[in-house]
């Protein structure tokens, strides 16, 4: 039962690494989605922990009855070579964006808060990816089983630290009711949150189901990620709102809610934040190689270090216009992949 439940513990991390980011980390990704709905976004968030359940558990499933090692061989085994090559270059085309994404948000964090030239932050960034993929999934496993927990731990700081100022529970209730708008919007807002996330996690999510066996674990993880994922939802939606507005002002919330902590929690965010843009983008780069299929490690290993200098071209757009534009777009494009996907698996079952 102990192996089991750390194996689950691994799957969760996982998840939890490959969904955040640095739109997640700096607290910008979330008062779009969440935050600025007010009071609603706490229920758009309890929507969003159905969804990143029982989607994700779905995606490790059918990679453990499938067998399948990529996204490609789940929606080729559904849909045949023309249809399912279809959805799978419009899943890598969105994992490349958010790849892009990530490098661009390392490179602005070097630029920032260390002073550092933005190339010079992406190369690092790079660098310490391609390491980390040469070891293939049990590399991603284990990087995320260190760097996951860390993520949570600050995040639930910051939201105690916050909560512990005076009258933050007073100003949080205001300002949730200040910002209520209509349910409606908070509710399509979560769906397309929870798709866009689970579609790009996707492409980890089903070759690790198919790495392990027990769908009891599958399970276990499934539910442990959504519930960290929902956890620090609420938390960073709580903080924002007790440092609205100063907070929000900022493109990075969060930076600001770490200038409050001390000088030496600051340096802590920076290298929590350049964690979790790490663990999503060795996720994304590690599914867009999965999808080629090649027995070589060193070829694979080739494969994303072009796919890594490719984007390290496209990374100089920008990380704020990239999120800006890019991850709305992605989310409904994502729902409309895991309908298709899921449909014909419910037909079957």
């Amino acid at each position: 039962m102990r192996k089991q439940r750390f194996a689950a513990f691994q799957v969760a991390c996982t998840y939890v690494g490959t969904v955040v980011g640095a739109g997640f980390a700096s607290g910008q990704e979330i008062y779009h989605f969440f935050g600025r709905f007010g009071a609603w976004g706490y229920l758009g968030i309890a929507l969003a922990l159905f969804l990143f359940s029982y989607l994700g558990y779905q995606m490790m499933l059918l990679g453990h009855r499938v067998k399948a090692r990529s996204f490609r061989e789940v929606s080729n085994f559904l849909f045949g070579p023309w249809i399912g090559g279809f959805i799978n270059a419009v899943l890598l085309l969105m994992l490349f964006g958010v790849t892009v994404a990530m490098l661009a948000g390392s490179g602005e964090l070097f630029r920032e808060r260390m002073n550092l030239p933005f190339d010079v932050g992406v190369s690092i960034t790079i660098a310490v990816t391609f390491l980390t993929l040469f070891r293939g999934i049990d590399g991603i496993l284990k990087a995320n089983s260190v760097i996951v927990p860390i993520m949570v731990s600050f995040v639930l700081f910051a939201a105690v630290r916050a909560f512990m100022t005076p009258h933050s529970l007073y100003h949080a209730y205001h300002i949730s009711l200040y910002l209520a708008g209509k349910p409606l919007l908070a509710g399509i807002s979560a769906v397309v949150y929870g798709s866009f996330n689970v579609g790009l996690a996707a492409g980890v999510l089903i070759p690790v189901g198919a790495d392990i066996g027990d769908k009891t674990v599958l399970q276990m993880g499934s539910r442990w990620g959504a519930s960290a994922l929902a956890f620090m939802l609420m938390a960073v939606t709580f903080t924002l709102f007790i440092h609205y507005p100063q907070a929000t002002a900022y493109a990075v919330p969060m930076g600001y809610v770490a200038t409050t902590l001390g000088r030496f929690l600051q340096w802590m965010f920076v290298l929590v934040l350049w964690g979790e843009i790490y663990s999503t983008l060795v996720g994304n780069v590690y599914a867009m190689v999965a999808q080629i299929p090649m027995s070589s490690r060193m070829l694979q290993a080739l494969v994303a270090l072009i796919l890594l200098g490719i984007a390290f071209l496209f990374s100089q757009i920008g990380f704020a216009a990239i999120v800006a534009y890019g991850y709305t777009v992605f989310g409904y494009v994502s729902l409309l992949l895991l309908l298709t996907i899921l449909w014909p698996r419910s037909k079957q079952a």
